[in-house]
């Protein structure tokens, strides 16, 4: 299959990655105020938490990404999308994990990502409170802060014992629809697994901490940047349902080193 990505001039490709983590450092500078002085907490239509300073953080981005380049798209989590139907895409999520940001758990992160023609380019996930961040841009590699980092595969022969899997909260794969029975097969067979709410699985993923991660129903920006952080790593990435609701687009993926993804497809009935 032809990959569009691969015709971006490396300069421009060079230009995206430096805007994108200027544009994170926006987004982590209001964080840290908020987290330090204070934020106003509200619930959304769905009983979601949602803060001023994710607002703050995606209109900010928001007003870079348009200055900067007027002609391309932005989907966010907190506004309306604009130009969807634009070549190059940014997609964020402010603060991903709000409630654990609201409930002082610093796991929580910001997701910033560039896509070209569906794919991705760029990818920048951001933890503030832990001065932690992970970003990696087409053909350049995965970063953990400023160190470049890969993923060793594992054996052909490992079992489930060696495995370190992050996996989503047994909720979010009952929340749209009823797919429990995929959290209790996939942490039966894999029980040494850490759960974690927010992006920070995703971060440890590409970075080797964890060996792979099954995030279940999430949305576009929830799934930003996990695809070119980890591929640039050297690991692979798998969508094993796609769905919508409400007009949202939702995917439950698989991602981490290749050997690990290969099995866990193949146990959620994907390849």
């Amino acid at each position: 299959m032809k990959d569009d990505r691969q015709n971006l001039p490396a300069p421009l490709l060079n230009e995206l990655h430096r805007r994108a983590l200027e544009f994170a450092d926006a987004g982590n500078r209001i964080i840290l105020g908020a987290w330090k002085n204070g934020f106003t907490v509200e619930h959304k239509n769905d009983g979601s938490f949602v803060t001023n300073a994710d607002r703050d953080v995606e209109r900010t981005i928001r007003d870079r990404i348009a200055a900067h380049y007027p002609d391309h798209g932005v989907l966010g989590e907190e506004f309306p999308p604009t130009r969807p139907h634009a070549e190059f895409q940014w997609i964020l999520d402010p603060i991903d994990g709000t409630e654990d940001f609201v409930h002082r758990v610093p796991t929580f992160g910001s997701i910033l990502s560039v896509y070209y023609r569906g794919a991705p380019v760029v990818g920048v996930l951001d933890h503030p409170a832990l001065a932690l961040r992970c970003h990696a841009a087409f053909g350049r590699g995965t970063y953990r802060n400023n160190e470049r980092v890969t993923l060793a595969d594992l054996p052909p022969d490992f079992t489930g014992a060696d495995v370190r899997l992050v996996t989503s909260a047994r909720g979010n794969y009952i929340r749209y629809r009823d797919e429990g029975r995929c959290f209790d097969e996939v942490t039966r067979a894999y029980p040494n697994h850490r759960i974690y709410r927010s992006c920070y699985g995703h971060t440890l993923v590409a970075t080797g901490a964890a060996d792979a991660m099954v995030d279940f129903h999430d949305s576009s920006w929830d799934l930003a940047a996990c695809q070119i952080t980890t591929e640039e790593a050297g690991g692979a990435f798998r969508v094993v349902r796609e769905f919508s609701i409400d007009g949202v687009a939702m995917r439950s993926v698989v991602f981490g080193k290749p050997q690990l993804v290969a099995a866990l497809c193949q146990m959620l009935g994907s390849t």
